[in-house]
C-alpha cells in the first residue's frame, strides 16, 4: 500500500509563497521595473535627437558647386511618368536639385550664370522641404538655408542705379518673381505644396538667421 502524503508530513510548509508574492521582493524591483522602462521610452526620443543632428549637419553642409552652374553634370530629362509620381521625385545627378526644376531654370536662363546660380541654390533649399525635414530642427536648418538663397538673390542684381526709389521698386520685384519663380518649380503639385505648408505649421519656430555669406558661389567670379 502507498502512504498517502498528507500536509502534516510534506516538504513544502504550508506557509511558502512564491517569491513574487513577498513584498520586499517589490519593493527592490519597482525602482529597477521603472528605471528600464523610463530607458526604453527614452530610446526613439534620443534617436530622433541624434539623427535630427545628423540631419541637420548635411543641410548646412550640402552646397551647390561650380559644376552644377555650368551645368557640367545636367541630368537627362527625367520620365515624366516618374516627375511628380513621388514627393522627392527624381534626382539621378545626387546634386540635391530635382532634375526637372534643374533642366527648366538651364531652359530659362541658358546665359545668365548668376541667375541659374541663385536660382538652383534655392531650388535645392527647397527641396530639402521633401527630402531632410522630419523635425523641428530640420526644418529650421532648411528654413536658415533658404534665407541665405534670399540674401544672394540680391546679390545677383545692379547695385548702382540713377534713380534709387524706382530701380528698388523694380529690383524688389525681379526678386519677388525669381522667388516665385523657384517655388512654382518646385511646388507643382499639390502634394508638394500641402507638405512644405504642412510642415510649416508643425516645425515653425523662432530661430537665428545664418551669419557669413549668402551665395554657394561668389557672384563676383561668375560671368554674367
Amino acid at each position: 500500500m502507498t502512504a498517502t502524503k498528507t500536509p502534516e508530513n510534506s516538504t513544502i510548509s504550508k506557509d511558502w509563497k512564491p517569491i513574487y508574492r513577498r513584498w520586499w521582493f517589490w519593493v527592490i524591483e519597482v525602482p529597477f521595473v521603472i528605471i528600464f522602462v523610463g530607458a526604453l521610452l527614452r530610446i526613439p526620443a534620443l534617436n530622433e535627437r541624434e539623427r535630427t543632428q545628423e540631419v541637420v549637419a548635411q543641410i548646412h553642409a550640402q552646397k551647390l558647386t561650380l559644376a552644377d552652374v555650368n551645368g557640367d553634370n545636367l541630368p537627362r530629362p527625367p520620365d515624366p511618368a516618374k516627375v511628380d509620381a513621388t514627393l522627392e521625385g527624381i534626382d539621378a545627378n545626387t546634386n540635391g536639385i530635382r532634375d526637372d526644376v534643374e533642366l527648366a531654370i538651364f531652359k530659362k536662363y541658358p546665359n545668365s550664370v548668376k541667375i541659374r546660380a541663385a536660382e538652383l541654390q534655392y531650388a535645392m533649399e527647397l527641396q530639402f522641404q521633401f527630402t531632410k525635414v522630419f523635425s523641428t530642427g530640420t526644418f529650421i536648418a532648411a528654413i536658415q538655408e533658404g534665407g541665405r538663397w534670399f540674401g544672394c538673390i540680391f546679390e545677383t542684381e545692379p547695385g548702382h542705379y540713377p534713380d534709387f526709389s524706382k530701380a528698388l521698386a523694380d529690383q524688389n520685384k525681379r526678386v519677388n518673381d525669381r522667388l516665385d519663380e523657384v517655388k512654382n518649380l518646385v511646388l507643382n503639385t499639390d502634394a508638394r505644396k500641402s507638405t512644405y505648408d504642412s510642415n510649416y505649421d508643425k516645425y515653425m519656430t523662432s530661430f537665428t538667421t545664418l551669419g557669413g555669406v549668402d551665395c554657394d558661389i561668389d557672384p563676383a567670379t561668375l560671368a554674367e
